[in-house]
């Protein structure tokens, strides 16, 4: 019987959602269905600072066998996610071995643009490149104090000392927040990526954790979104935005507070996100890989790499260019335009 949806590239778009046809469900898979909905799922399983990414704009969930699930986004014949499959506790070899023969059943290649651990895609004889690196924070042990905490200890200071205060997200500074994304994206050529990457909704800002930053006059400066995971034990940056004008130790003070939010939380893990591993200057002008990774250096973490995963060495190249698009809603052209 056919699929609901060819898994075909259409002239229209390149991006073409899925929507296969469903398999008979397991009795487990359907109680899985019923109590939790795939963003609980999400919120419990989802295991690395990339999982919050499975879910967003142009991807479909695909429920699997073991209880799992996949985001994917098809780009002509490759299926792109973000990560790993979110799987149930003890079935994430399961999971991937489900999720690879939903994808073959519709000849759709597969590529993950950041798995944590590589050594299982490898047991299943596709090819692993490390592609970028994660900045952990282990929260018990993060301090200001020493040498190496120098820079962002007199950042902080120096941003208190400007009348700089942090306040959560509320419908009251909305339309701060709104302005500083504006004059943010007002600098940038080719527009907001995408994928694993947020996008600035004011009507989704209530459901994540975002802080903002205001000055002595009360306006808003600049903000940081977080999302949760690991079943609430981590968190993970994603929006870091400020306007042009703002202190310059605007979002150190952003960075570090949250920290010691996090810290009184009981949060175990922080992750300032992935920095790709730079691929030479045009890859630079669509995403600024050095200067974040001296940026995010300045917290102390601990760098962990991440890994592109494909079927092979011959299909790597098709590979990073569905990645490439998956983050780049707009066009490659559109993002490699110098920013203003």
């Amino acid at each position: 019987m056919p699929s609901a949806l060819a898994l075909k590239p259409t002239e229209q778009s390149e991006a073409n959602p899925v929507d296969l046809e469903p398999r008979p469900a397991h009795d487990h898979r359907q109680r899985l269905r019923v109590l939790l909905t795939p963003e609980e799922r999400l919120a419990r399983w989802g295991t690395t600072s990339v999982s919050p990414f499975t879910l967003g704009a142009n991807r479909v969930v695909q429920e699997l066998r073991s209880g799992g699930f996949i985001g994917v986004q098809v780009r002509r014949h490759w299926g792109v996610m973000a990560s790993d499959p979110i799987a149930p506790p003890g079935k994430a070899g399961d999971t991937i071995d489900d999720a690879l023969e939903r994808l073959a059943d519709h000849r759709v290649r597969p590529v993950f643009a950041a798995v944590a651990d590589a050594e299982p895609y490898r047991d299943r004889g596709l090819w692993t490149t490390p592609i970028a690196d994660d900045a952990l924070i282990d929260v018990a042990s993060f301090t200001l104090a020493g040498k190496r905490m120098s820079s962002i200890r007199h950042s902080v200071s120096a941003a208190i000392r400007a009348g700089l205060t942090i306040a959560p997200w509320s419908s009251t500074i909305a339309p701060g927040a709104s302005d500083v994304s504006g004059k943010w994206l007002a600098t940038k050529r080719g527009g907001e990526l995408g994928f694993t990457l947020g996008r600035f909704d004011p009507a989704a800002m209530a459901g994540l954790d975002c802080r903002v930053a205001i000055d002595a006059s009360g306006r808003v400066v600049g903000l940081v979104t977080w999302h949760s995971y690991d079943d609430g034990r981590a968190r993970v940056l994603d929006l870091m935005r400020r306007t042009p004008d703002a202190p310059n130790p605007t979002m150190d003070l952003l960075i570090a507070d949250s920290l010691r939010s996090f810290a009184e939380q009981r949060v175990g893990t922080v992750s300032l996100g992935c920095v790709p591993r730079s691929h030479g200057r045009l890859a630079e002008r669509i995403y600024p890989t050095a200067s974040l990774r001296r940026y995010k250096n300045k917290f102390a973490p601990e760098w962990v790499p991440r890994h592109l995963v494909a079927p092979s060495s011959r299909h790597a190249p098709g590979a990073f260019v569905a990645v490439a698009h998956a983050y780049c809603p707009s066009g490659l052209m559109a993002a490699i335009r110098p920013n203003r």
